[in-house]
């Protein structure tokens, strides 16, 4: 796990991140998509993480996917949509899916700006839109 691009390296204590004390280098840009995130916080042991999120508009998750554990995303800023289901975040709104469900693709209709929330690992296996560097949260995940 690359510690560097996580900005609150341990799970115990309270913590407070401002968004204008966040590190510019900090940001993981995606290689296939211009997705970048931001690790707020990271579980080392569990995967569990918090991130910010940031997706140009245009651009998204190109592939219906998985994950191995629960996602949360909360829309802090712009409209994004989940285009198979139709379901569109917009800012205030709170979106649950749960381990294994398969959804995407996705599609960012404004730049948007997303808190993504995962109560363990975030995959089972890399997916295509990622790349070695951009998997910091260990995938320690078991398919049931």
């Amino acid at each position: 796990m690359d510690s560097k691009k996580i900005h609150v390296k341990s799970p115990l204590g309270e913590i407070l991140v401002r968004m204008d004390e966040l590190d510019p280098d900090g940001w993981i840009t995606f290689p296939t998509t211009p997705l970048r995130q931001y690790f707020l916080w990271v579980h080392p042991d569990t995967g569990a993480s918090i991130a910010l999120v940031e997706f140009p508009k245009g651009s998204g998750i190109p592939v219906k996917h998985t994950h191995a554990s629960n996602q949360f995303m909360y829309c802090i800023e712009g409209e994004y949509e989940y285009t198979d289901s139709r379901i569109v975040l917009r800012p205030g709104d709170f979106y649950m899916n749960p381990k294994d469900n398969a959804h995407g693709p996705t599609l960012a209709h404004q730049d948007s700006l997303l808190l993504e929330i995962y109560d363990g690992p975030h995959y089972y296996e890399k997916p295509e839109y990622h790349s070695d560097e951009t998997m910091i949260v260990p995938s320690a995940g078991k398919r049931p």
